[in-house]
């Protein structure tokens, strides 16, 4: 099931009527929760399934909420949703049977859980997501680490940091945004202040509506397309790929390039490239 329409049924309808297809052999609801007065930070530990985290301004409690689903009644009774507190930090995690000994797993076997989770729109949230896509919403900062699956980050008022191995990475409004993407198309716009992306592997990369500066330090594969930023654009290396800049109030500088063109327009400041395309 597309993700969309997964969060479509979470939003209105119980976890008994999350629908998990044919496939599915054994089922059953899991919750868990945890006051989140005093907190400071939660933490989320997702194995494999389709994750979302929405924040709340109203919420005192950090709520989860899904079905689980897996190949025998075996895997199913490991496959659960846990809940913690250590101090001002709250641990909202997965048990799966992919985390204990394969040692007896056969080859049909599977273990996952479609997981809505509910929190503070106040706190901060560090998540860890194994497999699966993931949608992370409205919350104060976030710090990432997003093993495979398409990931949307919305609307987060502080700081983006974002690990991201394979699958399509979109945030769309935050206050900064440092990410490393290792495969997948990249797509970040309306940010408040400085975007920064160590690392991007492969795939296509389109920034716009920036506020401050956008650093690109190592792009390996696929286009980037920047448009709208206040600040200043580098591009410190390219290895293959066409480069697009538009629309920039500071300058546009690239370092190394290997292959594909450089163009730019409308750009305020000073131009530093290794080679100019675009004529202007």
């Amino acid at each position: 099931m597309p993700l969309r329409n997964w969060i479509a049924l979470l939003a209105l309808a119980p976890a008994s009527a999350l629908a998990w297809g044919d496939d599915c052999d054994f089922r059953a609801e899991r919750s868990a929760a945890v006051d989140a007065g005093g907190a400071e930070k939660i933490v989320i530990r997702a194995g494999a399934g389709d994750l979302k985290v929405a924040g709340r301004t109203n919420a005192a409690r950090i709520e989860a909420r899904g079905t689980a689903c897996a190949g025998s009644q075996a895997l199913l009774d490991v496959t659960q949703v846990v809940a913690r507190r250590e101090g001002n930090v709250v641990y909202l995690e997965t048990k799966m049977p992919q985390d204990q000994e394969r040692s007896s797993w056969r080859g049909n076997d599977y273990a996952r859980i479609d997981l809505g989770i509910t929190l503070p729109a106040s706190v901060a949230v560090e998540v860890q997501d194994s497999s699966g896509d993931a949608r992370i919403e409205d919350l104060k900062s976030l710090q990432m680490l997003d093993s495979s699956g398409d990931l949307e980050i919305l609307r987060i008022a502080g700081a983006v940091d974002v690990q991201d191995s394979s699958g399509d990475l979109t945030v769309r409004g935050a206050g900064s945004v440092r990410a490393q993407d290792s495969s997948g198309d990249l797509v970040l716009e309306e940010v408040r202040g400085d975007v920064e992306i160590t690392v991007d592997s492969s795939g296509d990369m389109r920034i716009a509506q920036v506020d401050g500066d956008v650093k690109i330090r190592q792009d390996s594969s696929g286009g980037i397309r920047v448009e709208q930023v206040k600040g200043s654009v580098t591009v410190d290396s390219d290895s293959s790929g066409d480069i697009y800049a538009a629309r920039v109030g500071g300058d546009f500088t690239v370092g190394e390039d290997g292959s594909g063109s450089i163009e730019h327009a409308s750009i305020t400041g000073h131009v530093r490239v290794p080679h100019d395309d675009s004529g202007k």
